[in-house]
């Protein structure tokens, strides 16, 4: 069990935490560019400044994202007062942030939270809700891209390591793990996976990743803060609809691509069949994150194929589950296609012509697989493995599916209308903590509910998943080899063009916990941090909760 301290004072370092993020946000670091480099080297200063990394520079490692055409780099940082112990606890944090496009007339002050709110607060056309501007009246927040998510949870980590540099009494070991690329693809946090991977193999055991993301609100008016003790999982199930094409004055003579994705997506968005339910806590509902034909020009013929990919958050569901959902939905959406064609065919034709379009038939990408050994024969895996070769060398994740998906369907055209299910990258497994293995830790985080209350008379709730995406999730593997058996049938990019260190996860298996600062609006051009409870609050939770660890 945790050992119960008292804790009466706020943190008496707020104002480091309040430079430590203003440096931070000014530092632009959108996720894809060549600013993430910029931003490394800024927390690389701020370390250096850190009496321990003073005197053990080499403590410091800068770990390539591996074939990164920008040459991006992770942080992590060993700060070890007890090194001959070897067991330390991860700081995890990311350092991009996604673009300012939407702040429109403001986006030149995007990273200056100074000039920024100086504007606001001149400004009268209503670019704040009523929220917003009643938080800006109130100076107890810091507008900003970054602000929230995350580079206040950075600043906090930074902080309290500093403390703990200084403090002759600490026997923590801290490893510190800032990383790029978390808004898009992770590659930073798989960098990051295999350094902990060499640490690992020197002897190092990792009691808990401790991340501090932002606590979201959970409605309008939330005042809670919470501390997450797992984090959201993540796939993208892509969907290609290979049609039946036809000139527009006989729409009624084929089936229209185009009419194929729209009525998956009806029955894919917001459907009640993808939510995972633990504990009370629900996923998100399903959304389509994008969908078109393929048309290149105009014509008078209808769109013959088309795609659409959706976003798909989990809690306990695997790929395999996922996957047998969405097929559920294509079945469901090709009846109904079918049902309104036959009713327009009798009203409009004739009662022989009315089926001469067949249902659209549903196919997984291993179902399909099959059925071109069945009828191709040997030489059908060999023309498969040079189309996936191929497709590989078509541009992101999406054309690389999309190209592949195109190419095994032009060998089953007689077989039109259908749809063809894949998945597409990137991967987030959901992860939690485990009641009985992770019993400490757990009640480490009701320890901070009480002090929270206690001392600071904020109410912190205990939840188990963060509602937003997180690279907590690459700290360890729920699912194990079941996962990775689904994704090799179904993500044809997967150990192709898309690697997930899973055998490293699963050698790691560090158990998460979020302590986080507050804020509003994270990816919003609104988006904030309260800054009592992140600069006064949040830290102590953060040093209470490495003091414990360090204890145990």
């Amino acid at each position: 069990m945790a050992r119960v301290q008292q804790i009466e004072e706020r943190y008496p370092h707020a104002e480091r935490v309040l430079a430590l993020t203003k440096e931070l946000v000014h530092q632009p670091s959108i996720s894809g560019t060549t600013q993430e480099i910029n931003m490394a080297e800024t927390i690389l200063a701020i370390l250096k400044r850190n009496p321990y990394f003073q005197k053990n520079p080499s403590q410091i490692m800068q770990v390539p994202l591996e074939k990164d055409p920008l040459g991006r780099v992770a942080i992590v940082a060993m700060l070890a007062k007890e090194p001959k112990q070897k067991e330390a606890t991860v700081l995890l944090s990311h350092f991009d942030v996604v673009g300012v496009d939407d702040f429109g007339l403001y986006k030149e002050d995007a990273f200056l939270p100074e000039q920024l709110m100086s504007r606001l607060l001149a400004e009268q056309e209503g670019y704040l809700d009523n929220d917003a501007r009643k938080d800006l009246d109130s100076g107890d927040y810091m507008f900003g891209r970054g602000s929230m998510d995350m580079k206040a949870g950075l600043a906090m980590q930074l902080s309290v390591m500093e403390d703990v540099a200084l403090d002759p009494t600490s026997k923590a070991n801290l490893c510190l793990v800032a990383v790029p690329d978390e808004e898009k693809l992770s590659l930073g946090m798989f960098a990051a996976v295999g350094e902990l991977e060499k640490l690992y193999n020197q002897g190092w055991r990792f009691n808990a990743c401790v991340c501090s993301e932002p606590n979201f609100s959970a409605y309008p008016n939330d005042w809670n803060k919470y501390v997450y003790t797992g984090s959201t999982g993540k796939l993208l199930p892509f969907i290609y609809c290979l049609g039946r094409e036809t000139h527009v004055g006989q729409p009624l003579e084929g089936i229209n691509a185009s009419v194929m994705a729209a009525q998956l997506a009806v029955e894919m968005e917001w459907s009640e069949a993808f939510s995972d339910t633990i504990n009370g806590e629900s996923s998100p509902s399903p959304t389509c994150l994008r969908i078109r034909d393929l048309k290149d020009t105009y014509d008078v013929q209808t769109p013959n194929e088309s795609y659409l990919f959706y976003n798909v958050l989990t809690l306990n569901s695997g790929p395999d589950q996922v996957m047998q959902a969405v097929k559920k939905a294509c079945l469901q959406a090709s009846r109904l296609i079918h049902e309104r064609l036959v009713k327009h065919r009798s009203v409009f034709g004739n009662e022989a012509m009315a089926e001469a379009v067949p249902e659209p038939a549903v196919y997984t990408l291993p179902e399909l697989y099959e059925l071109g050994l069945k009828k191709y024969g040997e030489s059908f895996k060999e023309a498969y493995d040079n189309l996936l070769k191929d497709s590989i060398e078509s541009g992101d994740y999406s054309a690389q599916t999309l190209a592949l998906a195109r190419g095994i369907s032009t060998y089953f055209l007689d077989k039109a209308p259908f749809y063809l299910m894949l998945l597409q990258p990137p991967y987030y497994p959901h992860v939690q903590l485990n009641d009985k293995k992770d019993s400490e830790l757990l009640a480490i985080t009701e320890e901070l509910q009480r002090i929270s209350a206690d001392a600071f008379g904020q109410n912190l709730v205990i939840k188990t998943f963060f509602p937003g995406l997180s690279d907590v999730s690459y700290c360890r593997s729920v699912e194990g080899e079941k996962a990775e058996d689904a994704l090799e049938r179904y993500m044809p990019l997967y150990k192709k063009s898309y690697h997930i260190p899973m055998q490293s996860i699963r050698k790691l298996d560090i158990p998460t916990i979020n302590v986080g600062p507050f804020g509003k609006d994270a990816h919003k051009r609104t988006e904030r941090l309260q800054i009592s409870y992140s600069t006064e609050v949040a830290p102590v939770l953060l040093r209470y909760t490495i003091d414990q660890l360090a204890s145990k």
